[in-house]
């Protein structure tokens, strides 16, 4: 891979995950910006820039389509398909850290229900009008919510668990890796198995709620990515690549609807916005491929990107947890105005919940290569050339 694409990559990982944890964070102790008193232009700043959670997790589908989908497809292109290190591979990534994000945030979850709500987030949410706490915890805190999570049917089939509400673009993630999966086989598959591979893909689709499959084709615009990367002469210049993407994530934050909380939008809206936004980034990511100095921070965002994944996942019932010992024990409200306490006590909560998933990822995400290599033995998986994603 081009090394400038790579370090991109890697920025736009860490930077996505953290994006939405300071967008969780702030809807919780700060005030939405309508509530504000002084709404000063750094005031309108630093809520733009801090409400970026949501562009967060459509750059997360490209970039996931490009690792995983684009790597794969040329893999497969040129040595044939490797169903079994695909399964290998996927399953260690996700669920290394995903069975730990599980169960610790279900103790955090029960923790909190039974003994620190004073603030009633894990009872009434509702009242605090934020979309990330749409539901009552209480309620999806059972066997039957856990199981529905481990196997991926959060948005299907059940909610997601307790109060870690970024679980549900998890299943969309995994969904796609089995669909892509199957379009893959069929392509590069015998006739007799292109048939098979074809309706179960087919399937699939029809089992799979609408917006699973029309969400995909953004997660498919990061195979495009690679492949225009790939085997097109022609890429944009970087300086249009970088106008394009913030033009793209400013439409897509300024578009939303305020009240989205009380008055969901259509789903035609937010498709076209979420595209849009992928295209932007596809856009960014392919003109860095033409960049002829090197981008700095190599290192740093290996070592921030190596721990995005726990970041997404691990942080909403801790920012939960901590949040209520705040308002129960400490007298910290929650929502209060931006001013210097509120900040500040903004800054120090994901400065903190930061240090916890990096501390999780060391005993989870960290381990991955070990745990792919574990069922790479279990499933007999031949060794391959070049780098696993």
């Amino acid at each position: 891979m081009n090394e400038n694409v790579s370090i991109f990559l890697n920025a736009s990982r860490w930077l996505a995950a953290v994006a939405v944890l300071i967008s969780h964070v702030r809807h919780l102790i700060l005030v939405d910006l309508v509530g504000v008193t002084n709404k000063t232009l750094l005031c309108k700043v630093f809520y733009f820039i801090t409400g970026l959670g949501h562009e967060a997790v459509i750059v997360f589908f490209v970039i996931s389509g490009f690792l995983v989908g684009g790597h794969t497809w040329e893999r497969w292109r040129n040595e044939g398909p490797r169903l079994r290190s695909f399964v290998s591979a996927r399953v260690s990534r996700i669920y290394t850290v995903l069975i730990p994000a599980l169960l610790v945030g279900l103790g955090f979850d029960a923790i909190g229900l039974h003994w620190i709500n004073a603030s009633e987030l894990y009872t009434n949410a509702l009242k605090y009008h934020t979309i990330s706490l749409d539901n009552t915890l209480s309620g999806t805190l059972n066997l039957g919510t856990f199981i529905g999570n481990l196997f991926m049917l959060q948005g299907i089939l059940c909610g997601n668990l307790g109060s870690n509400s970024p679980l549900w673009s998890l299943s969309y993630e995994w969904w796609y890796y089995c669909l892509f999966g199957l379009v893959a086989l069929s392509t590069f598959a015998s006739p007799k198995r292109r048939v098979v591979y074809v309706a179960l893909a087919g399937s699939l689709v029809l089992v799979l709620p609408m917006k699973f499959v029309v969400w995909g084709s953004i997660w498919g615009l990061g195979i495009a990515a690679y492949m225009w990367i790939k085997y097109s002469r022609w890429r944009p210049h970087p300086l249009l690549g970088m106008v394009t993407l913030i033009v793209a994530v400013g439409v897509s934050r300024l578009s939303h609807n305020t009240s989205n909380v009380a008055h969901r939008e259509p789903i035609s809206i937010e498709f076209i916005r979420d595209i849009f936004l992928g295209i932007g980034y596809v856009v960014a990511l392919v003109s860095t491929s033409r960049l002829s100095l090197r981008i700095p921070g190599v290192r740093i965002n290996e070592r921030l990107a190596a721990f995005s994944y726990t970041t997404y996942l691990c942080h909403f019932p801790v920012v939960m947890l901590l949040v209520s010992v705040g308002f129960q024990w400490f007298g910290l409200d929650l929502q209060v105005q931006p001013t210097v306490y509120g900040v500040a006590y903004f800054f120090g909560l994901c400065i903190t919940i930061f240090a916890y998933c990096f501390l999780f990822s060391l005993v989870t995400e960290r381990h991955t290569a070990q745990v792919r290599n574990r069922l790479n033995s279990l499933l007999a998986v031949r060794k391959l050339s070049g780098a696993g994603v």
